[in-house]
């Protein structure tokens, strides 16, 4: 996708820091200026019609009729407007939905009231550190209630939904950083008798609400700082690197401990009793590399990604693949949602 040059915040919308940026604004002003267009006129004709056949005397009132080329007009002409909006509408959703194959996943944690960001390297932080030019996609799951990560500047929103897994990605197009928020109401907790909740203001304008010093949905605040690769390098190096440590022992890396830990879950789960690692079939289809591919179920074409594994194991007949029967059963209530990512994380792990 283009990059799209650096433009400064106007009256109503801040800087654009994203390839989808302009896109969006100018759709945005688009219907905006059409609104004021369509507001002007109708109101402007309504006064103009209301002084000029104004109750006068010796003027008797008689029914206009109707006009049937105007009518078919103002019904015809509105549709195409709504399905131009819907289109550019539409196709902006799909673009900021499908992430580019290159991009850097980060998985995105919310609760009550914080985020949490983990990256590739297994190292973790509440605030949201990516590279200029670099495709990030977002993987974020809710631990309680229904949460929407937001970033202005960025034109990005998505809700992120307790039991299932939502995903957005967007490309920095230059180095800044801007705020972090949930922009669904996630809840309060009150203090005093009054119901006042606690508040004491940073004097660090980029971290006004201290972790632990304010509470409730109005203080589910973070930070996007867009960094040149060295300097996010050294981020990450900053936040520990997990391998770091192993490099001398010569033992495993960490990254692979979520993806060593679900190999021991399938085992334990009896997983392997219908499922291999190897391509061969048994009672249910083969792992090995379908993370990313496309199967045919009984519901048509689906992606095999992190939410259809989770419906696949929670609710296994819910799609059936193709050439197979549904005779799984639900291991609902049975797997956390941190073994449910490490099974993800196997999965992920055996490419073809």
């Amino acid at each position: 996708m283009m990059i799209e040059p650096n433009e400064p915040a106007t009256f109503q919308l801040p800087e654009q820091m994203s390839t989808v940026a302009a896109d969006v604004d100018w759709l945005y002003y688009f219907i905006y200026w059409l609104s004021v267009v369509l507001f002007v006129a109708i109101v402007g004709a309504m006064v103009y019609w209301a002084i000029k056949y104004r109750e006068r005397k010796g003027h008797k009132a008689e029914p206009t009729g109707h006009n049937m080329t105007l009518e078919i007009a103002w019904t015809i002409a509105p549709v195409f407007l709504l399905v131009f909006m819907f289109h550019k509408g539409f196709e902006g959703y799909i673009n900021m939905s499908v992430a580019p194959a290159n991009s850097m996943v980060v998985r995105v944690n919310a609760k009550q009231w914080a985020w949490e960001f983990v990256y590739p390297n297994g190292g973790s932080s509440d605030e949201l550190h990516v590279p200029v030019h670099q495709p990030v996609k977002l993987v974020m799951g809710s631990a309680d209630v229904i949460h929407s990560f937001f970033v202005p500047a960025l034109r990005v929103k998505r809700d992120v939904v307790p039991g299932m897994y939502s995903m957005v990605w967007f490309e920095a197009t230059h180095v800044g950083h801007d705020d972090i928020v949930c922009a669904e109401y996630c809840g309060g907790r009150s203090s005093g008798p009054n119901g006042e909740l606690p508040y004491q203001p940073s004097d660090d304008p980029l971290h006004p609400y201290p972790p632990g010093q304010a509470t409730g949905h109005w203080s589910m605040h973070s930070m996007l700082y867009v960094e040149t690769q060295e300097d996010f390098d050294k981020f990450l190096k900053s936040i520990g690197d997990p391998c770091d440590q192993y490099v001398s022992t010569g033992k495993q890396c960490p990254a692979k401990v979520a993806a060593d830990q679900g190999a021991k879950l399938a085992q334990t789960k009896g997983c392997v009793a219908c499922h291999t690692t190897t391509g061969a079939r048994l009672v249910g289809p083969s792992w090995k590399g379908i993370w990313g591919k496309s199967e045919s179920t009984d519901h048509g074409q689906v992606n095999v990604d992190e939410n259809y594994i989770r419906e696949s194991i929670l609710d296994p007949n819910a799609k059936i693949v193709s050439g197979f029967q549904g005779v799984m059963p639900t291991f609902r209530g049975q797997m956390s949602d941190a073994e449910l990512e490490e099974i993800m994380a196997f999965i992920k792990s055996l490419k073809d």
